[in-house]
């Protein structure tokens, strides 16, 4: 997945065909990276006070998806069903708060697998999960000051790949 290009976030994802037209797939990502602008004495000032700046989206997030192959398993079309869990971390990209928590469900999506060679495919795919999420927001990346806290309902994007899939 192309999941390396949010903040250099792992993943990797096993897959194992259980049928003609179904396989079975689980995945994780995890992000254990904190960036700070410039010097680490480099302050500025925020409309919440004095902090550090820095920027993260830390998170470690776990899956397991069925996907349905119209022709065959590892070629062609298919859609998937999953389930995810992600705990996560995350400010300071575009705002000053920072937001932490878990959140789980599930999501759909779709994709193209083309064969490369025998043992070489290449996947495109996307799609949505949604869920629910316990969360903890603050006033700033680094401050600790509680803004807010309590459970809400999402929609989001997901899964939005360019994978090279070795198959055995």
């Amino acid at each position: 997945m192309v999941e390396w290009a949010n903040l250099g976030t792992f993943n990797a994802e096993a897959g194992v065909s259980i049928a003609r037209h179904f396989s079975i797939h689980a995945g994780f990502r995890y992000n254990p990276w904190t960036f700070r602008a410039g010097n680490p004495d480099d302050r500025f000032v925020d409309p919440n006070g004095d902090s550090e700046k820095q920027f993260e989206n830390r998170k470690q997030s776990y899956n397991l998806n069925l996907r349905f192959w119209p022709w065959y398993v590892y070629d062609g079309w298919w859609i998937y069903a999953k389930g995810q869990y992600t705990e996560y971390n995350r400010g300071g990209l575009v705002n000053h708060w920072a937001e932490e928590g878990d959140a789980f469900g599930g999501g759909l999506g779709f994709g193209y697998t083309y064969m490369l060679h025998k043992h070489w495919n290449l996947e495109f795919g996307a799609g949505v999960w949604a869920g629910k999420t316990k969360y903890t927001k603050y006033r700033c990346t680094n401050c600790g000051v509680k803004e807010d806290e309590g459970e809400k309902f999402f929609i989001l994007p997901d899964d939005v790949m360019i994978s090279i899939v070795f198959v055995f």
